[in-house]
């Protein structure tokens, strides 16, 4: 499987807000600006056939509005699966109410999605990718999901943002490479992991691999500072294969 991280910063940083692109068509997240970033880049956003959305945070949905009016003005119905969190299609309609006035509806009429919403613990089979989803803890927001993302034997793991926990745990200890949470420079709070958390994680399992996003700027400098072997601090568009 192949890995470009779209954006790896959090929401004050430097870098484009945490995405990922699977396999250049399975979007895990859609931050603000992420569309017009995809195509400055040089992706096909038609391409994308599945979204995959951690949890209801404005830097991790706040664009599905715009990748769905990207499809429309193009006239494209290639179907979209959209694997997310149980209320997102109530929070889309808002944002369409409070961007895009009456055309929720008309917009939906003219392409082709199909929402997936859940509350966890879930299995989804999608073609030849299994999606498994994890509860994981992002403060007081529930509910927020980290997931695996499983091909020909190989696993993705990604935690979305979370703090320090048994799910996180779970993720890296059955994936081949796990893309996490680091916001923080140092220790972790109830909401994101710190440095000093993904060094714990790194040094626990030290024959994984493990991707640092959603950094602050202050976290992406200790990292690149105090590098750990088998942690990699990545770059917008940085492209990782499994």
């Amino acid at each position: 499987m192949k890995i470009n991280i779209i954006g790896s910063g959090s929401i004050g940083a430097d870098a484009m807000s945490a995405s990922c692109l699977i396999d250049e068509h399975i979007l895990v997240d859609v931050p603000n600006g992420i569309i017009k970033h995809l195509k400055n880049l040089n992706y096909d956003i038609l391409k994308i056939d599945t979204i995959i959305i951690t949890h209801l945070h404005g830097d991790h949905f706040f664009d599905l509005p715009f990748l769905m009016l990207g499809k429309y003005f193009n006239h494209d119905k290639t179907l979209v699966k959209i694997i997310c969190p149980y209320g997102t299609i109530k929070k889309l309609k808002a944002l369409f109410r409070i961007g895009f006035p009456y055309d929720f509806r008309k917009v939906m009429n003219c392409i082709n999605i199909e929402f997936i919403e859940h509350k966890g613990r879930n299995n989804i089979h999608l073609g030849e990718y299994l999606i498994e989803s994890k509860n994981v803890k992002h403060g007081k927001i529930k509910p927020s999901f980290g997931y695996i993302i499983h091909k020909d034997g190989k696993k993705i793991g990604i935690s979305g943002d979370s703090c320090y926990c048994s799910a996180i745990e779970k993720i890296v200890e059955q994936s081949d490479i796990s893309i996490l949470d680091m916001s923080l420079k140092d220790e972790g709070n109830k909401s994101h992991m710190g440095y000093l958390n993904i060094k714990d994680i790194c040094n626990k399992y030290q024959n994984k691999k493990i991707i640092a996003t959603h950094m602050h700027n202050s976290a992406r400098k200790v990292a690149i500072n105090n590098p750990i072997k088998n942690l990699i601090i990545p770059n917008d568009n940085e492209e990782i294969i499994l």
